[in-house]
């Protein structure tokens, strides 16, 4: 099955499983990982990813041991099995020859911009970039620590959307 058959599935279980092959983490931890490092691109809901795991057990991709620290209350901590370094690297391979177009929900909204008084439309323009530049801020901060050619392209999608949010300002009303 490749990755466009598996759809947001397939990705977000290569994520987990590449992040496991990295190291065994707990629910949270792993969780907390995604939210502070990959949550500039790449949305994953704590319920999902752990959803994800549990299915992810189920098959034999991962296994989870419990684990205690100090006081706390036992955790169950993930590790990759065999079985799921193989289904990463499937999944690795499609998902790297496979081309997806970007899709920016977020910009619905244009489509009906004429549907706004030229004053507004301007000012929630100005907002909007004002907001990806404090996006941008925010990736530039994670780049000084961590040159990754993720995060570099990242960044150019949030300049290009920075520069064609600024263009419309230009065309509406500047």
């Amino acid at each position: 099955m490749s990755t466009s058959k598996r759809g947001k599935a397939g990705i977000r279980e290569l994520l987990l499983l590449g992040l496991l092959r990295q190291r065994e983490m707990h629910g949270y931890l792993l969780s907390e990982f995604l939210d502070t490092h990959l949550g500039l691109f790449f949305e994953l809901k704590k319920a999902t990813a752990y959803n994800l795991l549990r299915k992810m057990e189920e098959k034999g991709w991962v296994e989870a041991r419990r684990d205690r620290d100090g006081n706390r209350p036992p955790r169950r901590v993930f590790a990759i099995t065999a079985a799921g370094e193989r289904i990463f690297q499937k999944i690795l391979r499609e998902a790297l020859a496979e081309y997806r177009p970007a899709v920016f929900p977020g910009n619905v909204p244009v489509l009906f911009l004429e549907a706004l008084p030229e004053g507004e439309r301007k000012s929630l323009l100005e907002e909007r970039a004002g907001r990806i530049s404090e996006h941008l801020s925010r990736l530039d901060s994670h780049i000084e620590h961590t040159k990754h050619p993720l995060l570099d392209h990242q960044r150019k999608i949030m300049e290009a959307e920075r520069d064609w949010t600024r263009t419309l300002l230009g065309e509406n009303g500047d």
